[in-house]
């Protein structure tokens, strides 16, 4: 299982709302669906650089790798690691210590099982303002930078529109963002700050199917759909 997010923010808006500047600015465009099973970039915010945004690829890749994402994505896929496993000694675990990151988003896509049908629900803030999602990064030998999402345990509210996987993104808000990003935070505290994610005024409105058609994105695909389950 793989989160889909979604970031609708123009770049002036992002800009001002982190508190940044984008490296690249000619090469952000605003992205009502992002699929990570797509080789794509998103915007991000390092620890090494916390006044820059950045573009890095979706689906971390180890530092000396030198084959295609996609193969490695085929092989173990990265788009999301769940937070226990940074007690593990996996390959990605140092960047939790030395590499983490902010991933701007407007939203993030759950499905709901229910009489055998999957119902697809949109997951913002009441204010619709852009969030913050915890992220870990490589950055590789040709300067290629590539990032996953950070999961956890579901919460109460977003179990009631999640029901095929018990875990969610987990998300910083603003007021956590420097400590995030601050180099001298202990581990063990930035462990237990993913075991205890803070509670958001979150909303979560049903929307077309035309979701799980990766090859179907348009604006209007996040407003809220009415269906008939009679």
């Amino acid at each position: 299982m793989y989160f889909k997010i979604s970031n609708t923010a123009k770049r002036e808006q992002m800009e001002k709302w982190t508190d940044t500047s984008f490296k690249y600015p000619h090469l952000y465009e605003p992205q009502v669906v992002i699929n990570g099973l797509n080789e794509v970039s998103i915007p991000i915010i390092t620890i090494d650089k916390p006044d820059e945004m950045n573009l890095a690829i979706w689906g971390m890749l180890p530092e000396r790798y030198e084959e295609d994402w996609t193969i490695f994505q085929n092989t173990t896929n990265t788009l999301n690691l769940h937070e226990a496993s940074m007690n593990s000694d996996l390959w990605y675990v140092d960047a939790l210590k030395y590499r983490r990151c902010l991933i701007p988003v407007t939203g993030f896509f759950t499905s709901y099982l229910s009489e055998g049908k999957a119902y697809p629900y949109y997951i913002s803030l009441k204010n619709n303002e852009p969030f913050y999602l915890a992220g870990i990064y490589n950055t590789l030998e040709d300067g290629f930078i590539t990032c996953s999402l950070l999961v956890g345990k579901a919460n109460k509210f977003i179990k009631k529109y999640q029901n095929l996987v018990d875990c969610m993104p987990l998300i910083v808000t603003p007021n956590e963002k420097d400590a995030w990003l601050d180099k001298s935070i202990p581990l063990k505290d930035i462990k237990q700050f993913l075991k205890s994610p803070v509670a958001n005024k979150y909303q979560a409105n049903p929307i077309a199917k035309e979701l799980f058609n990766n090859d179907i994105t348009y604006d209007s695909m996040l407003l809220p759909y009415q269906y008939d389950k009679s």
